[in-house]
């Protein structure tokens, strides 16, 4: 973006957008992380819709159930890391690390990454697909129009059935991957899309958010048996010599210099594989956590220049005794229950008893979530108990947020039923449209 305004894109995204050299655009920025550039609104009619925000806020976990659960088409651009901004401002063709999620009605269908360890050749090394022999040699047969996988393909590595199943896993791994992300900032925009790439997934977007959670807590257990994600690794005293693959690559690459999150960049291996690696490396000697290097001091924003600036507020350390008070869409839940228990009992007066059977017949997992919980006379629900009881075991608050609210969104869903099944057909109609509006944050 030039002093004058003007702002260059890429041909190929411009012509996406449907610009032409001139036009105006509407730029959302968030300083260090990413812009997201859209036509600008002609005048009486509103502009593309997006919403965007801090990870400190929502988790993207978070954000993606709420993607599904409206069943919303359009891209979700994540851009992660605490220090995006110091790397994004240090030059030398430094970047935060950026995933895109593109999703039609809910439904994840491509996923793009700036990782390394979510490119197509680090996916299939780890998953045992491609040989690593192979793909240092496909490597140097790639250019300009010519990516890895028609290489795959015209080598005869991969039939083209092979690369798609391949292109799905490597979207599945993208989409797992960006769960684990705890800081940085996102933005969704609404609208259509290049659907040239889109793939069919085997999970629905409601299973990855499931596995992806699983992957949460087993990275968040592990790796603090290691000193966290930031942890410096250097080569351990224990023999190991002979050892190849993921083990040996990992090895290989732990100077003393690298954090945890670099190795597994670096090696192609992915946070969740590194760390489960690690975890079993350090227990065998064969890794050792060496000295973290004293992190940068901070800086002061930069002034603020042309374009709209997302403030990135800095998360505050919770613990299991002090989680983070319910609200934005825990306060959305709070409303939803107490509306949609005062349509049921209008038109059926044990509405409140058949609401509150669902707690009863959960297994012993789900209701230690719901301990303490139940509607009132007054359909209201205490949602901070719930969040309390996930937090309770010791999880870390972005688990037990997402635990929350797939806990608060599988009660919905029953009570959603109940609606469809005791109400007039008319009223619950209106009903669930109410419901809809009241999700997306409208009246």
């Amino acid at each position: 973006m030039g002093a004058d305004g003007e702002l260059a894109l890429p041909q190929q995204g411009a012509e996406a957008l449907g610009l032409a050299e001139g036009a105006e655009v509407d730029v959302v920025a968030a300083r260090g992380g990413f812009a997201l550039v859209t036509p600008a609104a002609e005048e009486g009619k509103g502009g593309a819709a997006w919403f965007a925000g801090s990870l400190a806020s929502l988790t993207v976990p978070e954000v993606i159930q709420f993607i599904f659960t409206t069943l919303k088409s359009g891209s979700l651009i994540l851009s992660f890391g605490a220090d995006a901004r110091r790397v994004a401002e240090a030059g030398a063709g430094a970047r935060p690390l950026r995933r895109t999620l593109y999703f039609h009605e809910g439904q994840v269908v491509f996923a793009s990454s700036s990782d390394p360890a979510d490119r197509l050749g680090a996916v299939v090394w780890r998953q045992g697909i491609v040989p690593q022999a192979e793909l240092d040699r496909c490597s140097k047969l790639i250019r300009s129009g010519r990516p890895l996988g028609q290489v795959l393909v015209d080598e005869k590595i991969l039939t083209s059935g092979q690369l798609y199943e391949a292109i799905t896993i490597q979207v599945r791994e993208i989409v797992l991957a960006a769960s684990l992300e705890q800081e940085g900032e996102f933005a969704f925009l609404e609208g259509p899309y290049d659907e040239s790439n889109a793939v069919k997934l085997e999970e629905r977007t409601r299973d990855l958010l499931l596995l992806g959670m699983k992957r949460m807590e087993e990275v968040e257990q592990l790796g603090g048996q290691v000193g966290g994600r930031g942890a410096i690794l250097v080569r351990g005293r224990a023999d190991a010599e002979g050892l190849e693959g993921p083990e040996g690559r990992l090895i290989e690459l732990a100077d003393g210099r690298r954090t945890l999150s670099e190795l597994a960049s670096e090696s192609g291996l992915g946070l969740y594989e590194a760390v489960r690696l690690t975890a079993s490396l350090v227990q065998a000697g064969a890794l050792a956590v060496g000295e973290a290097e004293p992190a940068a001091p901070a800086e002061p924003p930069p002034e603020d220049d042309a374009g709209v600036h997302i403030q990135i507020e800095p998360e505050l350390e919770e613990t299991a005794s002090k989680p983070r008070m319910p609200s934005g869409p825990f306060e959305t839940y709070r409303r939803i229950f107490k509306h949609v228990f005062g349509a049921l009992v209008t038109y059926q007066p044990d509405s409140l008893a058949r609401l509150n059977s669902y707690f009863d017949r959960l297994p012993a997992k789900q209701r230690a979530l719901f301990e303490g919980v139940r509607l009132d006379g007054e359909g209201e629900m205490d949602v901070s108990i719930v969040l309390m009881n996930a937090s309770a075991g010791g999880a870390r608050a972005p688990i037990a947020k997402a635990r929350s609210l797939e806990a608060l969104e599988n009660f919905l869903a029953f009570s959603l039923f109940e609606v469809k099944n005791r109400l007039p057909k008319s009223a619950a109609e209106k009903l669930l449209r109410e419901v809809g509006r009241m999700q997306v944050g409208k009246p």
